[in-house]
Formats: structure tokens, C-alpha cells, sequence
């Protein structure tokens, strides 16, 4: 009886197919840069291989980005909290990591990392307010990081345009780059205009009813962007440290676009390229170029920008990796992937246990409720 109760219970659910196809798309890729011609087993076969110095330069260059991250979480708790250590702000960035990774957008990192913060009995509207600045001043930096890269590259993205797919590729990316930059710039200095984008939510919730109770949900919103916006007058008191953490946010996002540069010397392709008359790559034109790789692999809506990012980098990356004989491009890809990605989640992912038992959605649910408690506070003091 008890065996047919668990077969009764067991169901395919639409969570679990789409756990399946990412991990099918992400082994397939992995085998793909691997065993194909021009492949890291062909490379590793090869005489001259890569350049490990540079691989390493790589990797701390992408570590530096988590422990920048890991002081922006330190100095903006301690604005409420000032025996935060940095230790804890270190294993906050690693679960952010590790979840934002494994999640559909990068989706879960928060969540995880607020039940962590009321675990070291850090308030959620407080922490929640200080992952969102902090999620703003990355978006206000990686959006300003775009505008540039297309004004100082401006005829190689041009080029890019080659076809309608790349084209809409492209112009979505930096459209969804722009708006999402836009609205969070909206939400964090106008409280009027983000009312009225919330009753405009709420109407179109009630109006075409594709979400269960858009009541609680709507409620649960203004809760959220009340104690947000409460937190953020604590957090633009002191112009000086605003300005320190943008400037600590523009190295984190220089040290997650440099990654390709190292990459590149990697292979030699510095050497390679002079040695066909090309104008080899630049520490300024791997920014630059990188920066579309972004904001156009953000458009896909899977763990990792699955898919998304590899077409990219070769979009963007394939001329500077296939250069007469030499065609670098495919392991290019997996190494850049390996270290900003795949290499990421294995180093965060032993801080996982820090959350054991909590899933996602009850982080999420437990996050709104405490938000309302504090709102409740709040409003009593």
C-alpha cells in the first residue's frame, strides 16, 4: 500500500522537465567545446597548448569580483550594523553566487541571501534593502559600462549586425539593459513615479488575471518598495561612501569583463595575430566587447544564460580566436565558461550548506512575511 501511495504522489512537474532540458543543454555544450574539431581535447593534444600564468591571472581576476562584492555587502550592512564582519559578508557573495547561478536569471541569489542575513540576525527589510541597492549600483554600472563600449566600439558593433537574428539579438539585449537600468534608477529616487508604476502593475494584474491573488501580490510589492525606500535614506546619507561603492562596483564589473583578455593571451593570440598583420586585442576592447556579450546573453532566461552566452562570445569574440591556421574559439568558450560560470559554482557551492534545508520559494515567502512585520514596526514607531 505504502509502495502504490509513492508511485500515486510521484508526477512529472514542469519544475523537474526543465531541470532536465538546462542540464541536457549544459552537458551537451561541455562535450561539444570539448570533443569537436578545434576542441580543448585537440588543444591539450597540441604541442603548444596554453599558457597557464594567464588562466590563473583569469581566475583571480574573477575571484576579485566576488570579494569586491563581498566588501560592497560588508559597508552597506554596517550602516545598521556595524560589527558585520567581512567573513560573513564573504559567505553571503558565495550563496548569492552559487543560487543566482543554478536559477533562471539569476533569480534565486537574493532570496537565499536574505534568509542567510536574518540568520546572522541581520533585519530582512534592512538586508533587503541593501542586496537591491547593491543589485542597482551594479545595473546603473554594467548600463553606463554599455553606452560607453557602443560609443568607443561603435563601427565594430555596427559590423555585428549581419543578419535580422543577430540584429534583434543585439537591440533587444541593449533595450532590455537600458529599461531594466531605468526602472530600478526610478524605483530608487522617485517614490511617486514608482506608485504609480505599482497601481499600473496592480491594474493590469486584476485585469487579465495570469497571477493568483494579484491582491496579496500588489500588497506584498508596496511593502517591499516602502521598506526599500526606507533603507535607502540611510544609504544616501553619506555621499562619500555612495561614491566608494560605485567606484568598488566599476573595478567588480571590470574584473568580470577582463576575464576574455586573459583568455586571449592564454593562447598566444596576441603573437598570432601579429604575426598575420591583424591589430591584436586590447585590455579596452575586451571591456568594451564583453560588455555586449552581456547584455545580450542576459536575454536568455536559463541558469548561466545557457546557450545564450556561448553564441555571444563567438559572435563578438570569433574574429580575435580564428585567426589563419589558428582557430581557438571553441575552447576559448569553454575556459571563460569554466571560470565565470561552471569554476564559480564549484567554489560556491560547499556554502550552499549554509541554507540546508531551505528551499527557494519558502525563502522567498518568509522574506515577504518578515517584510511586513518590520513595515508593522516601522509604521508603530
Amino acid at each position: 500500500m505504502n509502495t502504490e501511495k509513492k508511485r500515486k504522489r510521484f508526477r512529472i512537474s514542469g519544475k523537474l522537465i526543465f531541470n532536465i532540458i538546462v542540464l541536457g543543454i549544459t552537458f551537451y555544450l561541455i562535450v561539444f567545446f570539448c570533443v569537436s574539431e578545434n576542441g580543448m581535447i585537440d588543444l591539450l593534444s597540441s604541442p603548444d597548448g596554453f599558457i597557464w600564468g594567464w588562466i590563473i591571472a583569469g581566475i583571480v581576476a574573477f575571484d576579485m569580483n566576488i570579494v569586491i562584492d563581498s566588501i560592497v555587502t560588508q559597508i552597506l550592512i554596517r550602516i545598521q550594523y556595524p560589527d558585520f564582519r567581512f567573513i560573513d559578508a564573504l559567505k553571503v557573495a558565495l550563496v548569492g553566487v552559487f543560487f543566482g547561478a543554478v536559477t533562471p536569471s539569476n533569480t534565486g541569489g537574493q532570496p537565499m541571501q536574505l534568509y542567510l542575513l536574518s540568520k546572522m540576525k541581520v533585519g530582512v527589510g534592512f538586508g533587503s534593502a541593501c542586496m537591491t541597492q547593491k543589485f542597482v549600483y551594479y545595473q546603473i554600472v554594467t548600463g553606463v559600462f554599455s553606452v560607453l563600449a557602443i560609443i568607443i566600439k561603435f563601427d565594430y558593433f555596427k559590423a555585428a549586425f549581419t543578419n535580422i537574428w543577430s540584429t534583434l539579438f543585439i537591440v533587444l539585449g541593449f533595450l532590455t539593459q537600458t529599461v531594466v537600468t531605468v526602472l530600478f534608477l526610478v524605483v530608487s529616487f522617485s517614490p511617486k513615479i514608482t506608485g504609480k508604476i505599482i497601481k499600473f502593475i496592480d491594474k493590469i494584474l486584476h485585469k487579465f488575471k495570469f497571477i493568483k491573488n494579484p491582491d496579496k501580490k500588489v500588497k506584498s510589492l508596496k511593502e517591499q518598495v516602502e521598506l526599500f525606500h526606507t533603507g535607502n535614506k540611510l544609504l544616501y546619507e553619506n555621499k562619500k561612501r555612495m561614491m566608494l561603492l560605485y567606484t568598488l562596483v566599476a573595478l567588480q564589473v571590470i574584473a568580470i569583463l577582463s576575464v576574455p583578455y586573459f583568455v586571449y593571451l592564454s593562447f598566444d593570440m596576441h603573437s598570432i595575430a601579429v604575426e598575420h598583420g591583424q591589430v591584436p586585442l586590447n585590455f579596452l576592447d575586451t571591456i568594451c566587447i564583453q560588455s555586449f556579450v552581456l547584455f545580450t546573453s542576459n536575454l536568455v532566461p536559463l541558469p548561466g544564460a545557457s546557450g545564450g552566452a556561448e553564441l555571444a562570445f563567438t559572435m563578438y569574440f570569433g574574429p580575435f580566436f580564428v585567426v589563419g591556421l589558428a582557430n581557438k574559439i571553441k575552447p576559448a568558450i569553454l575556459l571563460w565558461r569554466f571560470i565565470t560560470y561552471y569554476g564559480a559554482i564549484l567554489i560556491s557551492a560547499p556554502f550552499s550548506y549554509l541554507t540546508k534545508g531551505k528551499r527557494i520559494d519558502d525563502a522567498i515567502k518568509e522574506n515577504e512575511l518578515s517584510d511586513e512585520n518590520e513595515l508593522e514596526e516601522i509604521k508603530t514607531e
